[in-house]
């Protein structure tokens, strides 16, 4: 962090009120702290925030959660201050950045309210990011019914280009976004999400096995309720 931080009386500030919070509230109040800690400059202080990181996730991996919580509020910060035309592009960097340490999938909620045509080009070219904790946020960032999370305000398939890209994903952490989100999208409109399994299933593109994780795990809530469809899909045999 930047040599001019306090970093005692953050901490103090910060403690004092953690035995009343619960860990929404925790992270929006290391939020505030941050900010009043930090220089007024949005781009002075994100910047000094992104240095402060550890050492990404390691992108050869397969699978991984979240990363470390403690850096939530780096991409609150980032979607609070940096939700504007002029910081656009800066601010998608850093949460960018800040993704390969802790998931921004929260954080890119606003910027898709505010600028849904420019994040969502951003994010249909961040699906072929070496990082696979980047291209999971494409998908994640983009589910209808994120836990947790604001609702967006733009239609529920609106992230389905973004999907066709990300089902073949050779990494079990982006594809079990992707099968989240087309069973979000199963509450809403079944036969969209049937339709779009099939198409990735008759594709070829994805390896058998994952393919039927992907079919299972997407349409697990209809097939729990004894859909047709999604019995016979899940049923089909993958060659």
């Amino acid at each position: 962090m930047d040599s001019a931080f306090k970093a005692d009386e953050f901490v103090t500030m910060v403690v004092a009120r953690f035995p009343e919070l619960e860990l929404k509230a925790r992270i929006a109040w290391i939020t505030t702290c941050l900010e009043r800690h930090l220089p007024r400059n949005f781009r002075k202080a994100a910047s000094a925030l992104v240095r402060s990181l550890p050492a990404p996730a390691d992108p050869a991996l397969s699978d991984g959660d979240f990363g470390d919580f403690i850096y939530a509020p780096y991409a609150e910060y980032v979607a609070q201050r940096g939700c504007t035309a002029e910081d656009l592009e800066f601010s998608l960097a850093m949460l960018r950045a800040i993704t390969t340490r802790f998931s921004a999938e929260f954080a890119i909620r606003p910027f898709l309210d505010a600028f849904p045509d420019h994040v969502l080009t951003t994010l249909l070219a961040w699906t072929g990011d070496q990082h696979y904790h980047v291209r999971r946020l494409c998908s994640e960032g983009t589910r209808p019914r994120l836990p947790w999370a604001r609702n967006l305000t733009l239609p529920y398939d609106v992230g389905i280009p973004i999907l066709d890209r990300l089902f073949a994903d050779p990494t079990r952490y982006v594809t079990r976004s992707v099968a989240n989100h087309v069973n979000d999208v199963s509450k809403k409109n079944p036969e969209l999400a049937f339709d779009t399994l099939e198409c990735w299933r008759n594709s070829g593109l994805q390896q058998p096995r994952e393919m039927h994780y992907v079919i299972r795990h997407g349409a697990r809530t209809l097939r729990r309720a004894d859909h047709p469809r999604a019995r016979d899909l899940v049923s089909s045999p993958l060659t």
